[in-house]
Order: C-alpha cells, then structure tokens, then sequence
C-alpha cells in the first residue's frame, strides 16, 4: 500500500487559553443537578401484551398434553363464543360421545383448530389466560 505523501506542514498545536473571568470557575467544586419536572402520566396504563400462537401452543403441549378434558374444553368454547367482533363460530369441541371414540392425535388437532381460530379472530389472550388456570388433572395426557 502506497502512503500519500504530505507536502503541507501543519502548525503545532497550541494550548487554549481561558479568559480570566472564567479562570476561577474551572477549579469550582461541581454540584448536583437537581431533577427536572416530569409529566405525571395520570393514570395511563400499559397496553396489554399481546400472546402469540406459539406461546399458547406450548403452554398446551407441555408434558405431553393433549386437550383439556371435555368439562375445561367446552368452558373454553364458551369464552370463544362470548368473545366481541369475531368472524362466525369457533370449531366445535370433541365431547359427549364423540370423546371416547377419537385419537387422541384428532382430539388434539381439533384444539390447535380452536386456538388458531382464536390467533385469526384476535382473542387469543383471554384464551390463554384460561388455558393457565387450569391444573394438570383438568388436561388430557397422552
């Protein structure tokens, strides 16, 4: 790598100088800035975080979970339908007869229906807030 040569000579540099009205201010002993006034927020709240499908699903696939057991999943179906602007009703649940005759790989596929209805029509938080309440013995294991 070829250095450009400089052809110009640059003065020293010099030190500053401080006008004498200042001079004594410099060895002045600092003080502490007191705080400045705030805005008070005035009882704003924080938005709502937002759960995601990916969280709920794993909530719902923790060891080895399947559904929730017909009573817990038709109190969330009602949460579902009792849920304002949503598109048309969720898919049903498996319950009554149909429940001893299904795998337990449909049960679980007509859930994650029912979640991702919830995830497209915005009311999937409430969902998910359901979904932690409930104790190991309310899911079905497979």
């Amino acid at each position: 790598m070829i250095k450009p040569s400089i052809s110009q000579d640059f003065p020293d540099t010099q030190p500053i100088t401080v006008p004498m009205e200042f001079e004594a201010s410099l060895d002045a002993p600092t003080e502490p800035m007191g705080l400045m006034d705030m805005p008070a927020y005035g009882g704003l709240e924080l938005a709502p975080i937002e759960v995601t499908l990916y969280e709920v699903t794993g909530l719902t696939r923790k060891d080895n979970r399947v559904c929730p057991q017909p009573s817990r999943w038709l109190e969330m179906y009602r949460i579902l339908q009792d849920q304002p602007g949503r598109d048309g009703l969720p898919p049903d649940p498996v319950v009554g007869s149909a429940w001893a005759s299904t795998p337990p790989l449909a049960k679980r596929m007509a859930f994650h229906e029912q979640l991702e209805w919830a995830d497209r029509n915005h009311c999937l938080t409430p969902v998910h807030e359901y979904l932690k309440t409930l104790r190991d013995v309310d899911w079905y294991v497979a």
